[in-house]
């Protein structure tokens, strides 16, 4: 009797299976997708997505019978937890690449703080050295501090020669966003120091100006200021010189530049030759201002507002070991060579524009 039950039941079971037809091709095939998936890796999101794009084309009859559905599902949160752990990685070795924090770090910080803040969550959470980045951020901005403090200490009694270390601290000073410029303890007495220079070149340039030729212009309120080197009448000599113009408070540069000899030379081009440097200007016939007397000629340009490339060839000459000056036009040319006393009268005119401007 017993026999013959499970006959029945075993005859039952497999007329069950004839009806449904067992397990489709499409899920076997599907299944073995999973199963060929292996180990996972950080590597394996590309068979993973394969294997999940082809269960969502599987219609729910077949989707019912996988039987490594979830083995899948696991493959796939292994897959991303691997990632996420491998990108806090890479930022945990750009993080432990900036070692030991010097004013040199700036890059090495930024460059580690980029990867940390570009992350998403789920991998910052990740990263097990994050308060090192914050550690070596403090350090460098405690070390960007206490330079610009040295910095400032070291201009120590202001004098004429300041300028550059004062200028030095200042741009060190600004560079600093203004929550560490807060900590810098004695920014007060860069203030101090940058106004005891100016005090001490305004003094220096009122020195200058008293021992300059003085023509005022009553009419329009205006004083100019030549060197004692810059000849009074047009005949006297070749030269080139800037010279002060002010009205109130405001002062600017002026130049003349100024050929006189016996014969024309209607120049339109004048050319620098300092030592090896070459600089040069050219003049517009209109704004030249030509005449004779008794036997010699004189050709100059007067400038009202010297640029800055001018201002920069007037300082080349102050410095130079040999200064040749030609005018030229468009047959003939004439040199001269800058005298010393020239070249001296040259610095003190900018020195006081300097100071003054």
């Amino acid at each position: 009797m017993k026999k013959l039950m499970a006959f029945m039941l075993a005859a039952a079971l497999a007329l069950s299976l004839a009806a449904c037809g067992g397990k489709s091709e499409a899920a076997k095939a599907v299944d073995q997708m999973i199963s060929e998936i292996g180990e996972v890796t950080v590597n394996s999101g590309g068979h993973i997505s394969a294997a999940e794009e082809a269960v969502a084309a599987l219609d729910e009859k077949d989707r019912q019978q996988l039987e490594n559905l979830d083995s899948l599902e696991k493959a796939r949160e292994t897959c991303d937890s691997l990632i996420l752990e491998s990108e806090a990685d890479k930022i945990e070795e750009v993080i432990s690449a900036i070692g030991t924090v010097t004013l040199d770090s700036g890059d090495a910080i930024s460059a580690a703080a980029n990867a940390y803040g570009s992350a998403a969550p789920e991998v910052q959470a990740l990263v097990k050295n994050a308060a090192d980045l914050e550690a070596a951020s403090l350090a460098l901005n405690s070390l960007r501090v206490s330079e610009v403090s040295d910095m400032i200490d070291a201009i120590g009694t202001v004098t004429l020669e300041s300028g550059e270390s004062i200028d030095a601290a200042k741009a060190a000073f600004d560079a600093l966003p203004a929550s560490l410029q807060g900590q810098v303890g004695n920014a007060s007495s860069l203030e101090a120091a940058g106004t005891s220079l100016r005090e001490l070149k305004e003094a220096m340039a009122q020195t200058l100006l008293a021992d300059m030729r003085m023509e005022e212009d009553m009419v329009r309120g205006m004083r100019f200021y030549y060197s004692k080197a810059q000849p009074i009448y047009a005949d006297d000599r070749c030269f080139v010189l800037p010279y002060l113009g002010q009205q109130g408070d405001n002062t600017w540069l002026c130049a003349q530049y100024h050929y006189t000899e016996d014969d024309w030379i209607f120049f339109n081009k004048i050319t620098f030759a300092v030592d090896d440097a070459r600089y040069y200007k050219f003049a517009n016939r209109s704004d030249l201002v030509r005449d004779n007397d008794n036997g010699y000629v004189w050709e100059f340009i007067n400038t009202g507002d010297v640029s800055e490339s001018e201002i920069e060839i007037f300082w080349a000459i102050a410095n130079s070991t040999q200064t040749i000056v030609r005018f030229e036009g468009d047959e003939y040319y004439y040199d001269f060579t800058v005298s010393t006393e020239d070249k001296d009268a040259i610095r003190e005119v900018l020195t006081a524009y300097e100071a003054l401007k």
